[in-house]
């Protein structure tokens, strides 16, 4: 018989009788293998049951999850083990299932008696798996843990900050796993810097290290928008990153007539959404505004021509060399208190936090390309991100911002497609792009 020695940190959490525990823990401290041992626990001790760990995708709960597991369970409870779809079956007939939140779809329709999100703060389609998780709790009222090292400030803080009787939130270090070197520890700490140490080590709630808009602050740039000040004067426009598996992206802008303010004012984000329902939410949201050079991703004129088909217009950003650096930047100008005003240029309103979830969690990575390793923008949950640096490349630059309209004859090859005053489109053959037109 397997002798199991638990920390302290451990133990508290596995003697607590809250329904959701929330457990924000450093590198190393033991959380793995603390979800491992409650499997185990609830396995053996409850016979039928389904007991499932979801990491952020297949291929992590095959990789970690799976030998600790097999490790960890003694043989002879075993009555089978499936290798490629990672479920264990003991002998009482409970069962151990591990799963992969890359495929939300992919957890539909069946009853957890007891489920473990490990690594939550990094799953890149949260939203999407807990909708589909949470109607498969209503029966068994299963108990459930969320575990992780902190990601910046985005969801695992919002599931941390839980107010709620049936909730409670744990933080550990890692120094509270006694079976760790401290030495290692403080070498660790003087290599790091002090905010990847606070957030791997410490568990710290941090903006991510290497973000790309530093600038953004949720005090300064989330506000109550000033509606009154939009008269007649003011500039309205709308900007569109396209989406399905992940988000569409709307923004809705005003601009004042010195430039010297603008604010986003509405927007939806959102998956799954096809060009037929985009286009019905814009007419309802276009209502009372006249709207001036709306611009999207230039790398979807299917579905710019679809929306325009729909009666919706949206003319395609560039996309040239550098396009994305040179975006980056002016977001980040727009982005810096001014002398003149003592605000940002760009501010949101406060009900569109989902802007601020990607301002505080994008960042640079490094990428090799062409045998050079470079620092690149990380290309998930960056759907805002890209619809704001079109607004402000298109319509920030003053005179320049012709420039940045894009003919749709470049994007697609030969089709037909005149860019009139003010980026309208007289003269697209709709049948070029979309099939039979009625």
């Amino acid at each position: 018989m397997k002798i199991i020695n638990l920390s302290k940190w451990q133990t508290t959490v596995r003697r607590d009788k809250h329904r959701y525990k929330v457990i924000n823990c450093g590198r190393r401290a033991g959380k793995s293998f603390l979800v491992s041992v409650e499997m185990l626990r609830f396995a053996s001790e409850n016979p039928n049951s389904d007991s499932w760990v979801i990491t952020p995708s297949y291929k992590q709960s095959k990789a970690i999850m799976w030998e600790m597991l097999k490790d960890l369970i003694p043989r002879e409870v075993i009555l089978k083990c499936n290798e490629s779809e990672l479920i264990i079956e003991l002998l009482n007939h409970s069962r151990i299932l591990l799963k992969g939140g890359d495929n939300p779809d992919s957890l539909r329709g069946v009853k957890i008696d007891f489920c473990v999100f490990d690594e939550t703060a990094f799953f890149s389609k949260w939203d999407e798996v807990w909708k589909v998780i949470r109607p498969t709790l209503i029966d068994s009222q299963a108990d459930v843990w969320f575990i992780s090292t902190p990601n910046g400030l985005n969801h695992f803080r919002d599931l941390y900050l839980t107010k709620h009787p049936d909730w409670i939130s744990f933080h550990f270090s890692s120094y509270e796993n006694p079976f760790l070197d401290k030495g290692e520890l403080e070498t660790i700490k003087i290599e790091m810097d002090e905010d990847s140490f606070a957030q791997e080590i410490l568990a710290e709630f941090r903006k991510m290290s290497g973000l790309i808009y530093k600038e953004f602050n949720r005090d300064i740039h989330l506000v109550d928008v000033p509606v009154y000040k939009f008269t007649p004067d003011w500039t309205f426009t709308r900007s569109l990153d396209f989406g399905f598996a992940h988000k569409s992206a709307l923004g809705y802008f005003a601009i004042s007539p010195t430039k010297n303010e603008m604010y986003m004012f509405d927007g939806l984000y959102q998956n799954r959404l096809y060009e037929s329902q985009i286009a019905e939410i814009v007419k309802e949201k276009d209502n009372g505004y006249e709207i001036i050079r709306p611009i999207a991703d230039s790398a979807q004129p299917m579905s710019i021509a679809q929306l325009f088909h729909e009666g919706v217009r949206f003319d395609p950003v560039d996309k040239s060399t550098d396009s994305v650096k040179n975006g980056i930047v002016r977001v980040a100008e727009l982005l810096m208190t001014r002398n003149d005003t003592g605000k940002p240029t760009l501010m949101f309103d406060k009900s569109l936090d989902w802007v601020a979830d990607e301002f505080e969690t994008y960042r640079w990575i490094q990428a090799q390309q062409g045998g050079v390793i470079k620092e690149v923008p990380y290309k998930v949950d960056d759907d805002a991100m890209d619809m704001i640096r079109y607004f402000a490349v298109t319509h920030t630059n003053r005179a320049e911002a012709e420039m940045f309209i894009t003919p749709l004859a470049e994007l697609k090859g030969k089709e037909s497609f005149v860019v009139g005053e003010s980026g309208t489109i007289p003269s697209i053959n709709i049948k070029d792009f979309v099939g039979d037109e009625s």
